[in-house]
């Protein structure tokens, strides 16, 4: 006899047995058309499929709309989506409604499901990027971009990090200077003899971290929203992680800034402040070393470093450099 595949025929012959628990499970299968196998496993526990569906979704439809369309926002601003964004993203909608949290399997899952998505997650290279944004609407250009500097001898290994920003109308954003440190010393403002507008940051290796890319961006915003001319800012950067967080995109979003990713392995032809700052930036800075040396400092610490950088930063970094990069 053809079994029954009906959720109300199993529901029915579950509650039968539950009323009565001598009743034979092979006879009240029969008695209900339904596979005596099914209805021993829902005995024991088993989900029916729609629950289990609902419940590997975690999210409303709605909220898989919002995911699904940052994630395409992200990916045509060149960005390479990653399962981390999506899972983080998740996440962060659960947790406005103190949900617990998506396991580790989810984020797939949720791409096999749009299919939308999973060209996106496929592709190396796409095309939208030659068509990201509309310059005639833009009219503020930006390039971000990051470069280190060995401090020390050849047994050193420290490395700091100096963010600069610089716009197509030639006009620099202060240096955001990331060293190794967990505290800051007045010594290093003393010494350096920076302008009140350049920022040192420190993290505990010397790297940058998502942290402190937010704490780039609103730097970047306090320096460039009053000399805006348009509506709004195009920024271009690589695709380090901490340049399209979820917080670093709402953020941009929030304040009229447009980023847009360098296609990977590329930043040697297209990256302005790679092609024409930052080579002779680390020339000036080379020579500010040798100077030290021949006055006997045979160690450069972060004291000697900043008025250094301070220096080599103000030879590079002319109009004309600045203007060759883009």
């Amino acid at each position: 006899m053809p079994f029954k595949n009906d959720e109300r025929e199993l529901t029915l012959a579950i509650q039968a047995i539950q009323r009565d628990p001598t009743l034979r499970l092979y006879a009240v299968a029969k008695t209900y058309s339904v596979d005596h196998r099914k209805l021993a496993r829902r005995l024991h526990g088993m989900q029916p499929r729609r629950d289990i569906i609902a419940n590997s979704r975690k999210l409303s439809n709605l909220e898989e709309s919002v995911l699904v369309q940052h994630i395409l926002n992200l990916a045509a601003k060149g960005f390479p989506p990653r399962m981390s964004i999506v899972e983080d993203m998740a996440n962060r909608l659960l947790a406005t409604r103190d949900a617990p949290r998506v396991g580790s399997r989810w984020a797939s899952n949720f791409v096999k499901r749009h299919i939308e998505l999973q060209t996106r997650f496929q592709r190396k290279y796409d095309y939208q990027r030659a068509k990201c944004e509309d310059l005639e609407v833009i009219r503020d250009i930006y390039n971000f971009d990051e470069t280190g500097f060995i401090m020390g001898v050849i047994s050193t290994a420290m490395v700091v990090t100096s963010s600069d920003g610089w716009a197509k109308a030639k006009k620099a954003v202060p240096p955001f200077i990331v060293v190794a440190g967990k505290n800051h010393l007045a010594s290093w403002y003393k010494n350096s003899r920076f302008p009140s507008d350049w920022v040192i940051a420190v993290t505990e290796n010397g790297w940058t971290t998502n942290e402190r890319g937010m704490d780039w961006i609103q730097h970047f915003e306090k320096h460039t929203k009053a000399r805006s001319v348009g509506g709004y800012r195009l920024l271009v950067l690589d695709g380090h992680e901490s340049h399209h967080s979820d917080e670093f995109e709402e953020y941009c979003k929030e304040h009229n800034i447009i980023t847009l990713c360098m296609p990977a392995h590329s930043s040697h032809i297209l990256q302005p402040l790679d092609i024409s700052c930052f080579g002779p930036l680390k020339k000036a800075y080379g020579r500010q070393i040798e100077d030290m040396m021949r006055a006997h400092i045979s160690h450069i610490t972060k004291d000697d470093f900043f008025p250094a950088f301070h220096a080599a930063f103000n030879i590079a970094m002319t109009e004309s450099n600045i203007q060759g990069g883009f």
